[in-house]
């Protein structure tokens, strides 16, 4: 009976032992799942802090490229106007010198011709020139002369 109580006070010991093992090994899993968990937080916090500077860059870099897409359409813009300014400056000036010159001699045919009652498909054969052509010079010699007459009705020595 001795030995029966031994044996049972080995198996409770080791029960015992067991359970104060099973015990200690819980709660080392679960200071370490607390550890991890406090890691894995501040991770978390990390990466989200360094999400928002990155948006922050990202937008930033936005505004820089935009501003610089501006200030080089701005440049090429200011380029094309320098050149078209330096183009006008020197056209007007070779006009303004030069002497005012008369129409070319058959353009002066063609109109002497119509007001004698010749048609435009006579004078274009006569010519050589196109009717599409012919019509605009006759239409550019009536606006001319109704600018003439307008503008004689309406110089200071014209008798009213």
């Amino acid at each position: 009976m001795i030995q029966l109580l031994k044996q049972s006070a080995f198996l409770v010991d080791r029960n015992t032992s067991l359970t104060v093992l099973t015990l200690l090994l819980s709660i080392l899993i679960f200071w370490r799942a607390l550890v991890l968990r406090k890691r894995t937080e501040k991770q978390n916090a990390f990466i989200l802090e360094q999400s928002k500077s990155l948006h922050e860059l990202q937008t930033k870099l936005q505004k820089v490229c935009e501003k610089r897409e501006r200030d080089e359409n701005f440049q090429k813009n200011l380029k094309h106007a320098e050149v078209t300014t330096e183009l006008q400056k020197h056209r007007s000036g070779f006009v303004h010198q030069r002497a005012p010159q008369r129409p070319p001699e058959r353009y002066g045919y063609a109109t002497s011709m119509f007001r004698s009652g010749m048609t435009v498909a006579e004078i274009s054969s006569a010519l050589g020139m196109s009717q599409i052509e012919l019509n605009q010079l006759l239409k550019l010699d009536s606006l001319c002369g109704s600018m003439k007459s307008a503008m004689d009705s309406s110089s200071p020595g014209s008798t009213d």
